[in-house]
């Protein structure tokens, strides 16, 4: 029975890091030159901390991050400033789109020092070319490109939920058709 757990979850890591071969997160990498832009629909500086609330859409290049709320925060008191930021927190709603994919889940919770993003609460994973993967909770480590997904309940009996379900879509019939 160990076993078959330990292959079941071998086999879920690479069907994940084969998901993830795209650059999942790469483009929302600190200390690009691009621009940000930020919109919401209240702006509360509070030095070290700045907490963007109602609809909050921040864009950079082709990466464009949504939540109903979002808490930046400082590596000083400088306010927003590029690259100026040690974790965001995006809470509600949470979306993560960019060319390639789209990732969503009830908080993303993204960490400058170890360079991660945590994504928790109905996360789905969904790229251009179909294959969807859900889960309770999205690891993703953007220098090293190591994704796990896990989910809040093990083995058959909880049929499909709690559990990660990953869809791979068959090219072939997509072509065909």
């Amino acid at each position: 029975m160990k076993i078959h757990k330990l292959v079941m979850r071998s086999a879920i890591l690479l069907t994940g890091i084969f998901i993830f071969s795209v650059p999942a997160f790469a483009q929302f990498v600190p200390g690009s030159n691009a621009s940000t832009t930020i919109s919401a629909d209240n702006a509360d500086y509070r030095g070290d901390v700045t907490i963007l609330t109602g609809q909050v859409d921040v864009r950079q290049e082709d990466v464009r991050i949504l939540a109903d709320k979002m808490s930046v925060y400082g590596a000083s008191t400088d306010g927003l400033t590029q690259n100026a930021f040690t974790r965001i927190v995006a809470e509600g709603n949470f979306y993560y789109l960019t060319s390639e994919q789209e990732v969503r889940g009830d908080k993303g919770v993204y960490s400058k020092q170890d360079n991660t993003f945590v994504i928790t609460g109905n996360v789905v994973l969904k790229q251009k070319d179909g294959n969807i993967i859900s889960g309770d909770t999205l690891y993703y480590n953007l220098t090293t490109r190591h994704a796990r997904v896990v989910g809040s309940c093990e083995g058959r009996r909880c049929g499909s939920n709690g559990r990660v379900n990953i869809l791979i879509k068959n090219t072939k019939n997509q072509s065909a058709s």
